[in-house]
């Protein structure tokens, strides 16, 4: 038994312990103080700072920071606590159960946040975007490549591109208890597109799918072409037959440079086989001569800009996940990848295939911690450009 719970377990008898419990909701955030004596009502609010101090000892939950908070410690004696909240937050009710024992906080937020129901395990709405055309209707666009110059439209940032992997009949990897990587993968872009579009509402934020379905890897990036998007970004789940294999990883397009890295690269390329008539134009580039070699034109035209937004995103989350193993920025020859116009990554959340790490993406707050973090990668981005 660790020292922590030890303590926790001779402070619950002795009577002074005060437990917290973290519950993020739609509309705010709910916090749960427990404990064997009546708990004091001390509460101090300075902007958006607010200290609590129930009358003993408390012990705070081992949780990831809800979408709502900045973040939260103890105070020096550890009889109560301070919880920084984000501007989103603008009030706080508080009651008691009868006996005292039972304090319930909630920190109410200004506006809901109007997530897709599927965020919250429920069916999604669909949203309308146009439908992909042929990847290089515009010759500009391959003049432009053959000069060793950028997509033209992305001198404005005003379009991103979120491709949940798999779907559909293509469950991606399956988690011990049965959870498909296809589902979690979905709730997080769902959330990075809605976070978005809350932080940036000027930003168009174009889902590759928004439901269960199939979409072929060359449909992926032919659509973000089509929407003349300024940023690619395709999260998954990782898998290993090794259950405890655990962490997040960030890649960006380029050949693989380690085992690890071929490894995850043949299990995501692997769903090409879901295609049905699979050919060379099923992965974003027609059967010629002249396509691929744009593609290896463009390959290395955005290999600076993608390697950068895959650090800054590896960052934000080691930054947001310090209990959790950070594996770092890899490359790997990815076929969702192949054929972007524009900077572009795929993003490892967790390893669907470890029982805690499956765990994890079950819970809504390690999602929304997610997904925060893949946008707070993007701003800091958009910014650097």
């Amino acid at each position: 038994m660790s020292s922590v719970h030890l303590f926790l377990v001779i402070a619950a008898l002795l009577g002074g312990t005060v437990t917290t419990r973290i519950i993020p909701r739609y509309d705010g955030l709910l916090m749960e103080l427990t404990s064997l004596e009546a708990i004091k009502d001390s509460i101090t609010v300075t902007g958006y700072s607010v200290n609590v101090r129930p009358g003993n000892r408390v012990i705070m939950p081992e949780a990831f920071l809800p979408f709502w908070v900045c973040g939260w410690e103890l105070d020096t004696d550890s009889c109560g606590f301070t919880v920084e909240l984000t501007d989103a937050v603008d009030s706080l009710d508080y009651s008691f159960r009868e006996d005292g024992r039972v304090m319930l906080i909630f920190f109410r937020a200004a506006e809901p946040l109007v997530f897709p129901e599927l965020s919250w395990n429920g069916p999604p709405r669909e949203p309308a975007y146009m439908d992909s055309g042929p990847i290089y209707s515009d010759s500009s666009i391959i003049a432009a490549l053959e000069m060793g110059q950028q997509s033209p439209w992305l001198d404005n940032f005003d379009c991103i591109v979120i491709d949940p992997g798999h779907g559909g009949r293509d469950p991606g990897a399956v988690g011990y208890t049965g959870t498909y990587e296809k589902d979690r993968a979905l709730e997080i872009a769902l959330l990075v597109r809605d976070i978005l579009s809350i932080r940036r509402p000027d930003l168009e934020v174009v889902m590759t799918r928004s439901t269960d379905c199939y979409v072929s890897l060359g449909a992926r990036t032919r659509l973000a072409n089509s929407m003349r998007a300024d940023l690619f970004i395709s999260i998954h789940c990782n898998a290993a037959v090794n259950s405890s294999a655990n962490g997040f990883e960030t890649f960006f397009l380029s050949r693989a440079r380690t085992d690890d890295s071929r490894a995850v690269e043949m299990l995501e390329n692997s769903v090409i086989e879901y295609d049905e008539g699979y050919d060379t134009a099923s992965y974003g580039f027609q059967d010629d001569a002249l396509s691929f070699l744009l593609a290896d034109i463009a390959q290395n035209i955005y290999l600076e800009r993608s390697s950068s937004l895959a650090v800054e995103i590896q960052d934000s989350m080691a930054e947001r996940f310090t209990g959790n193993v950070s594996r770092g920025v890899k490359q790997a020859g990815f076929y969702v990848l192949r054929g972007a116009l524009m900077p572009s990554v795929l993003v490892e959340i967790a390893f669907i295939s470890n029982p805690r790490e499956e765990r994890m993406l079950q819970s809504l707050d390690f999602r929304l911690a997610s997904a925060e973090a893949i946008v707070d990668a993007v701003l800091t981005f958009t910014e650097q450009q």
